[in-house]
């Protein structure tokens, strides 16, 4: 698994790359958004962890130009500023997760560790469906206009391709195998985040109104359970 460090602070960035490289990851550095960016396109990285504040453009314009490459980038916003809405701007625009400096090493580590573990449960089922062509096929997922191939990590709305992170696909997975069953903000925590997201339910808010978005006529099968969750009702079976 291969990191992207952007930060402009050459002691954060050792820092990180020493505590990834202890758990056996391989690290690539950058120090500007410019630089990020085109590492990015030449090493293409498994997952990025992006300071908000660079020297020449910010981690929000960062992540847009990374997007542009890879609609499915895997980012972690690494932030100074604790205000709520620079976090909540950071996972409006698509950021898997976010981590305040100064933080934690071990809850830095395992962060990234709990986000590769999802792409790699993604990959490998998309791999071994590939090299299994005589086994049967999957089902798919239909529900009206959706539909939903977890093994190859596909989302369908009326035929057309729609393009999600990972963590939105993971969680649009979940809402549909638990059709029609209330999920509250804190269950869809624990098992689309992978541990506590320190009691931050808002982060779920944000991760539905951006499937909804994306989803356009199809959000409307996720409906809000006020003061409760969220509960999928897609037609079909």
């Amino acid at each position: 698994m291969k990191v992207l460090i952007v930060d402009d602070e050459p002691s954060i960035v050792n820092l990180i790359r020493m505590n990834l490289k202890l758990e056996g990851y391989d690290t690539v550095c950058a120090y500007s958004g410019r630089e990020a960016v085109e590492s990015y396109a030449a090493e293409k990285p498994d997952i990025v962890l992006l300071d908000i504040m660079l020297p020449d453009m910010d981690g929000y314009d960062v992540l847009r130009a990374i997007q542009e490459l890879d609609r499915s980038a895997a980012v972690i916003f690494i932030t100074a500023n604790d205000k709520r809405t620079s976090k909540i701007l950071g996972l409006e625009l698509g950021a898997d997760d976010y981590i305040t400096k100064p933080f934690d090493n071990k809850e830095l580590v395992l962060r990234v560790k709990t986000l590769w573990r999802r792409i790699r449960l993604t990959r490998g089922a998309a791999q071994e469906a590939e090299a299994s062509p005589s086994a049967p096929e999957p089902q798919a997922l239909t529900h009206g206009i959706l539909t939903l191939d977890p093994e190859a990590h596909v989302a369908l709305v009326e035929g057309q391709e729609i393009s999600l992170t990972f963590r939105e696909f993971d969680l649009l997975c979940y809402l549909v195998r638990n059709r029609r069953r209330v999920l509250g903000r804190e269950e869809l925590l624990e098992n689309i985040w992978g541990y506590s997201y320190m009691g931050n339910t808002r982060a779920v808010d944000i991760l539905i109104q951006r499937l909804r978005q994306k989803l356009g006529a199809a959000g409307e099968y996720i409906r809000t359970v006020y003061g409760v969750g969220y509960r999928f009702e897609g037609p079909g079976k």
